[in-house]
């Protein structure tokens, strides 16, 4: 699998590990590391990369956007 451009968690922070990988997710996805077209990484391979659960990937993938309004990551098409 190639190398994610993703950082790694930090476990010794007070933000959840779900919310961490969100920040992650969101900054790449505004940086244009994913250009138009490309596919964000899988829950798979989200799941490998960071060493955490499906359902932890899928928190920080289905947040809560702005007012509360739930606001799922897409992937990209």
């Amino acid at each position: 699998m190639a190398e994610l451009p993703f950082g790694v968690l930090d476990p010794t922070s007070d933000r959840a590990v779900f919310r961490q990988i969100a920040d992650q997710l969101r900054d790449v996805i505004r940086r244009g590391i994913f250009p138009k077209g490309d596919k964000v990484p899988s829950e798979a391979q989200l799941m490998e990369h960071y060493g955490v659960t499906r359902m932890t990937v899928r928190q920080s993938i289905q947040g809560r956007g702005p007012g509360g309004r739930r606001a799922r990551l897409r992937r990209l098409r």
